[in-house]
C-alpha cells in the first residue's frame, strides 16, 4: 500500500477514535446530568432558594461522594474536606473551584495536594444559578 494511503488511513483511524472518546464524555456527562436533573424533579427542590437548591445538588450532582462535609452527612475522601470551608476561602475561591477546578489544585486532598483533572469541570456541567447556589451553600457551612 502506498505510504499516502497508509498514512490517510492512520488519520482517518485517529479521526474515528477521537470521535468516539468525544461521544463518550458527552454520553457520560449527558447522563450523569440527565439523573441529577431527575433526582432532584423527585426531590421537588425549591430552585428559587439557593441554599435549598446548594444542599440538593451537593447530593444529587456528586460531591458527596468526594467531599466531605459534615452538615451534608457525606464522608467523601477524594476531595478535600469541605467542612467550614468558609472560615479558610472566600466565595471567589469556592466559585473558582467548582467552575474550574484545575485553576485551583488544592493541597490537601484529603493527605497530599489534589490531582489534576480528579474533578468534573462544573463550569460546562453546571449553569449559573446551580453554581451559584453551591456557592451560597458552602459559605453558610
Amino acid at each position: 500500500m502506498p505510504a499516502r494511503t497508509t498514512g490517510l488511513l492512520q488519520r482517518a483511524l485517529l479521526l474515528t477514535v477521537l470521535a468516539a472518546v468525544l461521544a463518550t464524555a458527552f454520553y457520560f456527562t449527558f447522563r450523569r446530568t440527565l439523573v441529577a436533573d431527575l433526582l432532584e424533579s423527585a426531590m421537588q427542590t425549591d430552585t428559587a432558594d439557593p441554599l435549598t437548591y446548594g444542599a440538593a445538588l451537593f447530593q444529587t450532582r456528586g460531591c458527596s461522594g468526594c467531599h466531605t462535609l459534615s452538615i451534608a452527612g457525606s464522608v467523601g475522601d477524594t476531595g478535600p474536606d469541605l467542612t467550614g470551608i468558609h472560615n479558610r476561602h472566600d466565595s471567589r475561591y469556592i466559585r473558582t473551584s467548582i467552575e474550574s477546578p484545575n485553576a485551583v489544585i488544592a493541597a490537601n486532598c484529603p493527605e497530599e495536594a489534589c490531582q489534576p483533572n480528579i474533578m468534573p469541570d462544573y463550569g460546562s456541567i453546571l449553569d449559573e444559578i446551580q453554581i451559584n447556589a453551591l456557592v451560597t451553600y458552602l459559605v453558610s457551612q
